[in-house]
Parts: C-alpha cells; structure tokens; sequence
C-alpha cells in the first residue's frame, strides 16, 4: 500500500505572532541594544540626585514651585528604581526609602499651597476670601521655612549619588526592565480593578500611586514607543491629574469640616455665610473628577500587561535610548 509522505512542516511566518515579536530581542544586535537600555537606566537613575541638587541649589527659584518641581523629581525617580533588577532590588529599595523621607519633609509646605489653590479653584475668590483661614495654611512656604530642610536635603541627596555610583549592571540585558514594566502594568490594573467612582480615599490614593509610576516609566521608554504607547503616557498623565484633583479636593473638604462651628446658632450663621455651599460644591466638584478619571482607566488599561510587555521588548531591540526629561 502506498504511503503518503508527510508534507513538510509549515514554518512560522515571520511577522506573527509573540514570537516574531521576541526575535530582534534574541538577535545578537538585539541584545546589544537592550545591554544599552540597561546602562541607560543605571545613568538615568545616578542622575537623578543630580538633578535634584541643581534644583535646590537654585537660589533664585519661588519657594513653591521649587517644592513642587523636587517632589514631581522624586517620584520620577522612585518610578524608575522600581524597574530595578533582582541583583540591586535591596539597594533600590533602601533608596525609595530614603526618597519616601524626602518627599514627606517637604509635604506640609505643599499642602498648604494646594489647600489655598484648590479652595479658590473650587469655590471662587468672593467664597473663597469670605472663609476663614487657619494661621499658616493659607499662604506659600516662607523661604526660612525651608532653608533646614533643603540643607538636610542636600547632605542626604550627596549620599545617595555616592551610593548609587557603585551600583553596576554588568552582565544584565534589558529583560528586568520589562519585567519591572510589565509589573507597574499589572498593579495599575489590580489598584484600578474597583471603579473609581466607589473607591476609598485610600485605595484612589493608592491606585494615583501606581499610575505616577507608570506613567513616568513610560516617559522613561518613549524614545521606543510606537504612537500607541506615547498616547498611553497622555492617558496616565491625565489620570494622574483627576486622581490628583480628588485628592486635593478632599483635602479641602476636611478644611472645611474643621471651621463648622459648635451650637445652633453658630451653625446657622455658618449656613448663611455659604460655608455649606461652598461643601456641597467641593463635593459635587469632586464627584465629577472621579467619573473622567473611571473613564480614562477604561481606555489606559484596555490590554494585557503581558501583550504590552511583548510590544515594548520588540521596540527596545530596536531603538535607540536617549534622554528624555522626566518632571
């Protein structure tokens, strides 16, 4: 009986599937260009203290937006350190340690700006101007105020750069930098499984956490992002402004809490100087912030972690890293 040969094996063609995605990061060339990514990382991360030093040091800088602009800078650094790999995972997370405590010695000093902004943003000058106003939480930080800080922000920032100059990513390619992506992506979606619009402050606080992360580790990759990608950072910088927004607001709205009066008849006159309407309008105002910011989640987090990972590795074997600003 004749016998049929068996027809040859069908290969697999070469621009399908999640195969041909991971193969210019298997080539040679490939390999090369994600050790630089790798070495890119190290340098953005050591240049970060950097950074952080110019700014303080600028003495010709308004005392609140230099506090805003050095807070933004660390937490593009802590983003970045959480792309760490296994091999400098302790190391980077001792450093978000120490940039956690950076962070909180300037945060009364911006709460009191975003308190008073946020307030007159909300309510308008005239409700605004009629409100009391606590002693020292309506106006910018006074340059005084400052100076310790921003001194013991110098001497541990100095530190940090003598630490991370010993660092080394000898021997590794990029792969942990997909890894720590692919992980930023995975929490984002697991902070943001619970609709926005019924979330607790803690968790919305939380999940704005996770979203500046992200959001700053793809600034970090756009020199390999297709228009996909760079209309995700768009996504998740707009996400973290309504997040933001809730938060400021509900600062505001435990402003107000403290100013309500004790007995009837003060709170009566608390009623007739639109001390509860200008409540109600905080609240109504942040309502509207958190249904933009359950919509903007449904359109940033619309694809696997995993499938965007495989996207992003294809485009680093590809391209070139460079510089990019990340505040």
């Amino acid at each position: 009986m004749a016998v049929r040969a068996k027809a040859p094996a069908r290969q697999a063609r070469s621009g399908s599937g999640l195969a041909a995605r991971h193969a210019p990061e298997r080539s040679a060339e490939g390999s090369a260009m994600m050790q630089r990514w790798a070495r890119h990382w190290l340098r953005s991360c050591r240049d970060m203290p950097k950074h952080a030093l110019r700014l303080i040091n600028d003495a010709g800088a308004e005392p609140e937006k230099q506090v805003h602009a050095f807070r933004r800078l660390m937490k593009a650094w802590r983003s970045l350190l959480k792309l760490a790999p296994d091999s400098l995972a302790e190391e980077a997370r001792a450093v978000r340690a120490e940039i956690r405590a950076l962070r909180r010695d300037f945060g009364a000093a911006r709460d009191a700006v975003v308190l008073a902004r946020t307030l007159e943003d909300a309510l308008g000058k005239s409700l605004f101007e009629r409100l009391p106003k606590p002693e020292g939480e309506a106006g910018s930080p006074a340059p005084s105020d400052l100076r310790p800080r921003l001194e013991a922000a110098r001497i541990k920032l100095g530190r940090l750069s003598v630490e991370m100059a010993r660092w080394s990513v000898a021997g590794e390619g990029g792969a942990f930098l997909l890894k720590g992506f692919e992980r930023s992506c995975r929490k984002t979606r697991r902070r943001l499984h619970r609709d926005p619009l019924r979330m607790s402050l803690k968790r919305l606080h939380a999940s704005r956490t996770a979203i500046v992360d992200l959001g700053y580790q793809l600034q970090f990759f756009r020199p390999a992002e297709a228009a996909e990608f760079a209309l995700r950072g768009k996504l998740a910088e707009r996400l973290r402004s309504q997040l933001g927004a809730v938060v400021d607001l509900d600062l505001a709205q435990r402003h107000l809490v403290t100013l309500m009066p004790a007995g009837h008849r003060a709170k009566a006159e608390y009623k007739r100087a639109e001390h509860k309407k200008a409540e109600h309008r905080i609240a109504r105002r942040a309502l509207k912030r958190r249904g933009k910011a359950a919509r903007l989640a449904r359109r940033l987090l619309d694809e696997q972690p995993k499938t965007l990972r495989a996207r992003l590795g294809e485009m680093m074997a590809l391209r070139e890293p460079r510089r990019v600003k990340l505040s």
